[in-house]
Parts: structure tokens; C-alpha cells; sequence
């Protein structure tokens, strides 16, 4: 039994005694006075304990002031200051109440358990693998699990009162298909079956599609379209409802052949949400004075961000660790959304 609990039920008992005792005749020989003090003691300490008692066994929630008040008694006692991987509260300020906070993550579409490696952050400290179960009411709380099968986004709270953290957007690992389609000619141009013309000076309009798994995703955080092209082309420009207006990301690419050029559009995490619906871009590209030649090849590669731990303790979102000066990508390779298309003569 836990050894606050244990004072409580005391203090409660002492309280009952005391009231009994001086509501009987003749227990104190002196006169009304000790009597009266043993009834009001008595019954005060039968309250102030039966709160605390109930409050230990989480049949009432006693809130931030009344805890913050029976804390300053010892009644319920606070959290350590976390200050890192080991804390467990959190920087002050606020009281800690049992029960403790639990932890759990889950298929976003099912009641699927996901495993993996748990990280707690704590305010603006750095994110450890220990579980900060005694949550500070004033400080707010991160917790993530890092899973090779899963795309899992990180849950923010906020600490203080009994809390059952339950992290349901998470998302199985799923392949993607990648489709091309010639607007103007009005033929699919994936893998060679229709290669559009790019002479000299030419232009090609280029509708991207993105078919995603529904109740999966191969990259539900957004990422990176990368465009590869022959460098004779003088620009390539895409628009879509899933495009951002600037780059958040980071990218390290090489292309496939030194005669090449490449373009990134930074895509919303929209374009594979797990819905399973289609989503469209469209592409304009410009030819130069040069023609490409017949059969070159040009590339659409759909690179996906995900989250990952710095060397510092953050939780970010990146398509690589740039944080920490490495070029690694964080999301998965096995599943890389992409196509090849070529040009004709």
C-alpha cells in the first residue's frame, strides 16, 4: 500500500477517535472545553483526511488548487523536476497527482498495438527513453515511438490529473503508385508507353498522379517531389492543390546520370493520408535550343519526411537529418513512391 495512502487512513482514524471520544459523557474529566476542542478537532481531521484518503484513490479529482493544498501538507507529493531523460515531473510550478500517466500507441485504423522505441519530452528539455509518469499540470508533455513498420506522429499534452495517453495517429508502411499522363496527346507516359516528344525548343505538359493505400500510407507528414530531367531543358514548373508554396526540407540527391538536372516541390501531408484517394500535379516542361534525343529518360521520385530524435533531444520532421549535419534520410526507402518516363524524338 502506498505509504501516503497509508498516513491519510491514519490521520482518519485519529480523526474518528477523537470525535467519538468527545461526544461520550465523562471520557475527559475536565470540563466542556476538552470536550468541545475533540468534537471540532476531531471532526475537522475526519474531512481534511477523508478528502486526502479519497483523493489517493482517485474516486475525486481534487484539482490544481486543492491539490497544490494538500501537496503543501505532504498529502500528495511532487514531482522530482525532470530536467532530462531521468525527471520525473516536471520544471515546476504546477502539482503532480497520482494515479500516474500511461502510455500506448495505436494503428490509426485499428486497435493495433505498435512497439518500437518510446521518447518523453518534457517542456523544452531534451527527449529521453524513461517515462515521465508523475505530469506536471503546468508543463506540457511529447511522446513519440520510433517504429521502422509505422509512420507515427508525435502526441503533445498537457501533464497534471490522471492521464491515459493513447497516441492513435499512426499509419502502416504501404507502397504507392506513381502515374504520368500527357494531357495534350492524351496518353499515359509511365514506363515507356507513350514517349512525348521534346525537341528543340518544345514543351511538354505532364499530369502527375499519386495513388496511395487506403488505411496506409507510404508518407503521411508531406516530403519531397523530386523532378529529374536532361539538363538541356530550361525549366520545369508543377502546380497542385498538394504543392507548398516554400521548402521546409532538407535534401542531399544525386542524380542518375551526370547529363542531368534536378528540380524538389515540397508536397503537404494531403497527398497520402491514408484516405486511399488520388491526387493530381501537373508539370510544364521547357526544352532548350538542344533536343534531348529519343529514349531519354526523365524521373519523378516521391521522397517522404518523417520524424526523428536529434543529437540535441528534439523531435523534428525532416526528409534528412539535417539537425544534426547528416544527410541520412529518416523516411522509409522501401517503399519509394516513383516513375520512369521518357522522351521521344
Amino acid at each position: 500500500m502506498d505509504a501516503r495512502l497509508i498516513v491519510t487512513l491514519l490521520l482518519l482514524v485519529i480523526g474518528l477517535a477523537l470525535f467519538i471520544a468527545g461526544s461520550k459523557k465523562n471520557v475527559f474529566r475536565a470540563k466542556g472545553g476538552w470536550k468541545t476542542f475533540a468534537i471540532i478537532f476531531g471532526l475537522m481531521l475526519v474531512i481534511y483526511a477523508g478528502i486526502g484518503t479519497l483523493g489517493q484513490l482517485g474516486a475525486i479529482n481534487l484539482g490544481d488548487k486543492a491539490g497544490a493544498y494538500f501537496l503543501s501538507a505532504g498529502i500528495i507529493s511532487p514531482g522530482t523536476g525532470g530536467t532530462g531523460n531521468g525527471g520525473t515531473g516536471g520544471t515546476g510550478g504546477g502539482a503532480t497527482y497520482q494515479p500516474t500517466a500511461t502510455y500506448s500507441t495505436q494503428d490509426k485504423y485499428s486497435t493495433t498495438s505498435i512497439a518500437g522505441t518510446s521518447y518523453y519530452k518534457s517542456g523544452n528539455n531534451p527527449a529521453g527513453t524513461t517515462a515521465l509518469t508523475n505530469t506536471d499540470s503546468s508543463v506540457s508533455y511529447t511522446y513519440w515511438i520510433s517504429n521502422s513498420t509505422y509512420w507515427v506522429k508525435p502526441i503533445v499534452f498537457q501533464g497534471g490529473g490522471t492521464k491515459d495517453i493513447v497516441n492513435k495517429e499512426s499509419w502502416n508502411n504501404a507502397s504507392a503508385t506513381v502515374t504520368l499522363y500527357d494531357t495534350v496527346n492524351r496518353q499515359s507516359n509511365s514506363a515507356g508507353t507513350y514517349n512525348t516528344s521534346m525537341g528543340a525548343n518544345d514543351q511538354a505538359n505532364i499530369e502527375i498522379t499519386y495513388q496511395g493505400t487506403a488505411k496506409k500510407s507510404a508518407g503521411p507528414f508531406g516530403g519531397l517531389m523530386v523532378v529529374e530531367y536532361n539538363s538541356t531543358l530550361s525549366s520545369v514548373t508543377c502546380t497542385g492543390n498538394e504543392l507548398l508554396d516554400s521548402n521546409p526540407y532538407h535534401l542531399t540527391y544525386t542524380v542518375t546520370a551526370t547529363t542531368n538536372a534536378y528540380k524538389p516541390f515540397a508536397y503537404t501531408s494531403g497527398i497520402d493520408d491514408g484516405s486511399g484517394s488520388p491526387r493530381t500535379i501537373n508539370c510544364q516542361f521547357l526544352n532548350g535550343a538542344t533536343a534531348v534525343g529519343a529514349g531519354s529518360p526523365y524521373y519523378v521520385k516521391f521522397i517522404p519526411a518523417n520524424y526523428y530524435v536529434t543529437n540535441a533531444g528534439n523531435i523534428v520532421l525532416d526528409t534528412e537529418k539535417f539537425a544534426d549535419g547528416d544527410t541520412t534520410r529518416v523516411g522509409s526507402v522501401i517503399n519509394l513512391p516513383s516513375v520512369t518516363a521518357y522522351w521521344g524524338a
